[in-house]
């Protein structure tokens, strides 16, 4: 049996996306999490805000809504929990849910690293074609322009919260339809919060092919729990 641990920046369980990936994993694969927020009070929360300046990642709150985190202020938590679920749980596979490039994240086993898995990805499929973008947040939209255009990648991004309950599908319907009117050819949904629902309104509005965060990052997944070598003895 393989273990698979996932580490969200928010708190866990991740009842909004784990079962989706688990879904897409061989049937004896062995699902734990860990969470970042899980235990911190609002005041501890908010002192993991990003600085003036600074990008924030999103982080669902598990009481409704998002807040903004400050990717360095949580990066030595985010090693811990990686630490544990290797030590503690026997994670064969580690796997961090969030798009941030985790590259100074330590592992002694194999790391998924959105950050670095996605962008390579996208911009292989979308190499001479105008990319539509989807961040979660509106303070991401610059960075991520820069990023797809360092690629040689045209991109037009735009934001949508996952975390907006009903209102995420109004919001992801106005992102579509600009996406839409300035003829992207492919759409990027790049946040793992991002489920179905949304992602069916914007292939519905666009016409286009629309790739999803966390489909993606299940199928990756999958194929690396697939065959499980024997053991050397």
């Amino acid at each position: 049996m393989s273990t698979v641990g996932f580490v969200t920046i928010a708190e866990a369980p991740r009842d909004d996306v784990i079962p989706d990936i688990h879904a897409l994993l061989p049937p004896d694969v062995r699902i734990v999490e860990r969470g970042n927020l899980n235990g911190l009070g609002t005041e501890e929360i908010a002192a993991l805000a990003p600085d003036p300046g600074e990008v924030g990642i999103v982080a669902r709150l598990r009481g409704g809504g998002e807040t903004l985190l400050s990717q360095r202020k949580i990066l030595p938590r985010m090693q811990r929990l990686v630490d544990e679920l290797v030590r503690d749980e026997g994670a064969d596979l580690v796997v961090i849910l969030c798009g941030a490039d985790w590259s100074a994240i330590d592992s002694p086993v194999p790391l998924v690293n959105p950050g670095r898995l996605f962008p390579a990805v996208i911009a292989s499929l979308a190499f001479g074609r105008k990319l539509g973008v989807i961040k979660p947040s509106p303070g991401q939209v610059a960075s991520e322009v820069e990023r797809y255009r360092a690629l040689g990648i045209e991109a037009v991004v735009t934001s949508a919260s996952p975390y907006a309950g009903e209102e995420r599908l109004p919001l992801v319907r106005r992102a579509a339809e600009e996406l839409r009117d300035a003829g992207c050819e492919l759409v990027w949904m790049t946040c793992i919060g991002m489920d179905e629902p949304m992602r069916q309104v914007v292939a519905e509005v666009t016409g286009k092919p629309v790739i999803l965060a966390r489909s993606l990052l299940g199928r990756i997944v999958a194929e690396l729990v697939a065959v499980r070598q024997p053991a050397r003895v």
